[in-house]
C-alpha cells in the first residue's frame, strides 16, 4: 500500500519520467559510442593489417608460386629467404599467423599451403610446404574467388565470435600477382584485437558510473524543485475538481484566483473554473447527442449483418464439388459498403461468377448495392449470357435511379466440363488470371460503360479458356488503390506481385496473402475504400500431394527450388538443414555439369505421401549416375584423400534413401526422407 501511495504521487512520477528518458538517452549514447568506438578502432586494425599485408605481399615471387610446389623443398633457398622475411614481420608486427595459399579455383575452397608463419602461444601450428586444406566457410571461398577474378584487390574477415577458445582477430586477404599481372596465390595476415574487447569493457564501465552519479543528483534537485513549485497548486485545483464532480450546485466552491504564480497552473485553475459552468450546460445536450449516436450504431449494425448474409460467406462454398474451388472476401470501409459478390450454380454443369462496386459508400451505396445484386441475380437465373444479363439490368437501374448512383460489373460464367469462361466487364478493373506453373497475368479486354450510366447501353462478350489447375481472381479497386501513410497506392503489378508469391496456394490462402499483403503495405492507414475479391480454382481435385517444377539449370534458381520444396512443411531444423544440403548439391551439379555450355532446363518432382518425402530431379543432360562412384574414405586425411564424391557421401547419410535412372532420355535421381 505504501508504494501504491507512493507511485500515484505527482511529483514522484514526473522525477521518474525524467529519470526513465535519462536512462534512455544515457542508454542510446552509450550504444552510438559502442558501435562508434568499435568500428573506429576496427577501421584502424583494418588499415595496419592492410599495411602489413601489402608489405608480406612484395616479398612473395608471385612468379615462383608453381615452382615451389613442384620442387616442394622447403630448404631452397629463395623459399627459405621469403619464409626468413615473413618471420620476421610477424615478430615485428606483432601478428598472429600470416601464410601464402594457393587456391583451387574449381570451387575456391580447397587450397595448399605455400608459406606459413605462425606465432608462438596462439594456439596455432604450422603448415607445411604443399599441405593441402579445405575450407568450410562461405565468405573465405566467396573472398577468394573475389581477389582470383580480380573482382577486389584487398579483403579482410573480422572475427569476435565463436572462435573456440581464441581470441578475436581480423585477417586481411591480398592478392599475389605473377609478372604477367595474373593471381597466383593470395596473402593472409591474421592481427590480434585483444585490445577491441578491453577497449569496450572499460568505456562501458566509465559511461554507466557517471550515468548513475548524474541521475542521483538530478533526480535529487528536480523532486524539490517540482514539489513546490507544480505539485502543492495543483493539489488545490485537484480538490476544487473532486468537488465539483460530487457537488455541482457550487455551495462549497474552492477559490482557486492567485493561486500560483507560474502561468500554465494560474491557466489551469481558471479553465476549471470555467469548465464546471460549460459542463452543466452541456450535459443535457451530451445525453441528447449520446441517444441519437446509439440509435444510429444499432441501425448500421443491423445493416452490415444484413449485407454480410447478402453474400454467400459459407466455405467451402460447394463441399460436393471436387472439380472446382472457391473463396470471396468482403471488408467494407465503413460499418457498411457498395462492394458486392455472389456465385451460383445455373446448371450442373455452369458456375455464374459475379462481383460489382457501388459509386460511393455507407448507407446510400449499399441500399443500391443491394438492388443490383438482386437485380443482375435474379436475371442470371433466367438464362442467358453475361452481357445479356447486364443489358438488362442497366435499362432497369437506369429507369429508376434519380440518386445519379451507378455501379461497375464484372461477371462470368464458367463451364466446368471445358474450362470456357464468357464474360462481360461493365466498366470493371480487369480479372488476374493464373496458368498452372505460370504467374498470375491480367486479363486484359474492352470495357463496357458502367451500370446505371445509359439506357439501352448493349453490353457485349469476351471469353478465354481456363485449364486443369488454373486459377482466376477478381476483386474490387479497394485493393490496388489501398493507401499508405505517404498516400502511396498499392496499385495493380504490386497486386500481381502478391497474387504471383501465393499461387501455389489455394483460393482461400490467396485471398488471405492479398489480405494479409495489403495490410503490411497500408501499415494501419485509415481504410478509404471497400476490398473485395472472388478467387475460383479451376479443377481442384489435381491439387495432391504432389507438385512439380521446371526452371533453367541455373545455381541462382537453387533458393526458388528450395523454397518450392520446403513450402507448406513443417520441419525441425536438423531435418531442414539436411534437406536443403542434399538439394543444394544434386541441383548444383546439375547445374554446373548436366548440360556443359549449352544450358538447359532441370525438373523437380515433390511428394509427400505418409509421412515420406520423395524428391526427384530430371535433366536432359550426359547420362550419370553419381551412384556410381566408389565412396570416400573419411578416415584418412585430407590432403590424402582424393577430391570428389564427399558430396554425394553426404546426400546419402543425410537421406533414407537415394536412387537413379536414366529414363527416357533423362537422368532421373530419387531421394527420400521421413519427416514429422
Amino acid at each position: 500500500m505504501k508504494f501504491k501511495k507512493i507511485n500515484h504521487n505527482l511529483a514522484f512520477n514526473i522525477v521518474a519520467a525524467v529519470v526513465l528518458l535519462l536512462i534512455i538517452f544515457g542508454g542510446v549514447l552509450s550504444v552510438i559510442g559502442y558501435f562508434t568506438f568499435t568500428k573506429n578502432l576496427t577501421n584502424q586494425y583494418v588499415n595496419h593489417s592492410y599495411s602489413i599485408a601489402n608489405l608480406s605481399s612484395a616479398i612473395v615471387d608471385g612468379d615462383k608460386i608453381d615452382y615451389y610446389l613442384e620442387v616442394n623443398n622447403e630448404n631452397d633457398e629463395s623459399y627459405k629467404t621469403t619464409q626468413q622475411r615473413l618471420d620476421v614481420i610477424l615478430d615485428k608486427q606483432n601478428c598472429t599467423l600470416i601464410y601464402v595459399i594457393k587456391v583451387d579455383t574449381k570451387d575456391y575452397r580447397n587450397y595448399v599451403s605455400i608459406f606459413n608463419s605462425v606465432q608462438d602461444g596462439h594456439g596455432y601450428t604450422r603448415w607445411n610446404l604443399g599441405e593441402e586444406k579445405i575450407t568450410t566457410s562461405t565468405d573465405y571461398a566467396n573472398i577468394y574467388e573475389r581477389l582470383y577474378t580480380h573482382q577486389s584487390e584487398n579483403e579482410y574477415i573480422v572475427r569476435t565470435k565463436y572462435l573456440r577458445g581464441k581470441e578475436a582477430h581480423i585477417t586481411s586477404l591480398v592478392p599475389i600477382k605473377g609478372s604477367d599481372g595474373e593471381v597466383k596465390a593470395i596473402l593472409c595476415v591474421q592481427t590480434p584485437m585483444s585490445e577491441l574487447t578491453s577497449g569496450r569493457s572499460r568505456y562501458l564501465r566509465i559511461v554507466i558510473t557517471w550515468i548513475i552519479i548524474t541521475l542521483v543528483g538530478i533526480s535529487a534537485a528536480y523532486f524539490i524543485f517540482v514539489k513546490n513549485q507544480f505539485v502543492k497548486p495543483l493539489h488545490k485545483v485537484t480538490k476544487e475538481a473532486n468537488r465539483f464532480a460530487l457537488d455541482k450546485d457550487g455551495s462549497e466552491k474552492i477559490e482557486l484566483s492567485n493561486i500560483s504564480k507560474i502561468n500554465e497552473i494560474a491557466v489551469l485553475a481558471k479553465s476549471i473554473t470555467q469548465m464546471e459552468d460549460d459542463i452543466n450546460k452541456y450535459i443535457e445536450e451530451v445525453k441528447t447527442i449520446t441517444a441519437d449516436k446509439n440509435r444510429i450504431a444499432m441501425e448500421l449494425n443491423v445493416a452490415n449483418v444484413i449485407q454480410s448474409n447478402a453474400v454467400p460467406n459459407t466455405f467451402p462454398a460447394f463441399p460436393d464439388r471436387t472439380d472446382f474451388d472457391i473463396y470471396a472476401s468482403m471488408t467494407p470501409a465503413k460499418e457498411v459498403g457498395g462492394d458486392f459478390y455472389n456465385y451460383f450454380m445455373l446448371d450442373d454443369d455452369h458456375i455464374f461468377l459475379l462481383i460489382g462496386d457501388v459509386s460511393g459508400k455507407g448507407i446510400g451505396a449499399s441500399l443500391f448495392m443491394m438492388v443490383s445484386m438482386i437485380l443482375i441475380d435474379d436475371r442470371a437465373l433466367l438464362g442467358g449470357t453475361p452481357a445479356e444479363i447486364m443489358s438488362f439490368v442497366n435499362d432497369r437501374i437506369c429507369k429508376k435511379n434519380e440518386a445519379n448512383l451507378f455501379v461497375t460489373v464484372w461477371a462470368g460464367i464458367v463451364t466446368l466440363s471445358t474450362g470456357e469462361v464468357v464474360a462481360c466487364n461493365a466498366g470493371h478493373d480487369d480479372p488476374v488470371l493464373y496458368k498452372k506453373n505460370g504467374e498470375f497475368e491480367l486479363v486484359k479486354s474492352k470495357h463496357g460503360i458502367v451500370v446505371g450510366a445509359f439506357e439501352g447501353y448493349k453490353y457485349k462478350d469476351y471469353s478465354f479458356k481456363m485449364d486443369k489447375g488454373d486459377k482466376l481472381f477478381v476483386y474490387t479497386d479497394g485493393i490496388p488503390e489501398a493507401t499508405n501513410y505517404y498516400k502511396q497506392m498499392f496499385t495493380i503489378n504490386k497486386m500481381v506481385e502478391s497474387l504471383n508469391s501465393h499461387k501455389d496456394e489455394n483460393p482461400q490462402g490467396v485471398c488471405e496473402g492479398i489480405i494479409n499483403d495489403v495490410n503490411k503495405f497500408v501499415d494501419g492507414s485509415e481504410q478509404f475504400d471497400d476490398m473485395t475479391m472472388v478467387c475460383f480454382e479451376y479443377d481442384d481435385q489435381q491439387v495432391s500431394n504432389e507438385k512439380e517444377l521446371v526452371v533453367s539449370a541455373d545455381t541462382a534458381n537453387l533458393d526458388k527450388v528450395n523454397n518450392f520444396i520446403l513450402n507448406g512443411l513443417e520441419l525441425s531444423p536438423k531435418t531442414e538443414m539436411q534437406i536443403t544440403l542434399s538439394v543444394e548439391e544434386i541441383f548444383v551439379n546439375i547445374a554446373n555439369y548436366a548440360y556443359g555450355d549449352k544450358g538447359g532446363d532441370a525438373t523437380i518432382k515433390v511428394k509427400n505421401e505418409d509421412n515420406v518425402l520423395s524428391i526427384s530431379f530430371m535433366d536432359s543432360g550426359t547420362p550419370y549416375n553419381p551412384l556410381d562412384n566408389s565412396e570416400p574414405d573419411i578416415t584418412l586425411d585430407a590432403k590424402d584423400r582424393p577430391i570428389g564424391g564427399l558430396g554425394i557421401f553426404l546426400v546419402k547419410k543425410n537421406m533414407d534413401s537415394v536412387e537413379y535412372e536414366f529414363k527416357d532420355n533423362k537422368n532421373i535421381l530419387t531421394m527420400t526422407k521421413k519427416i514429422q
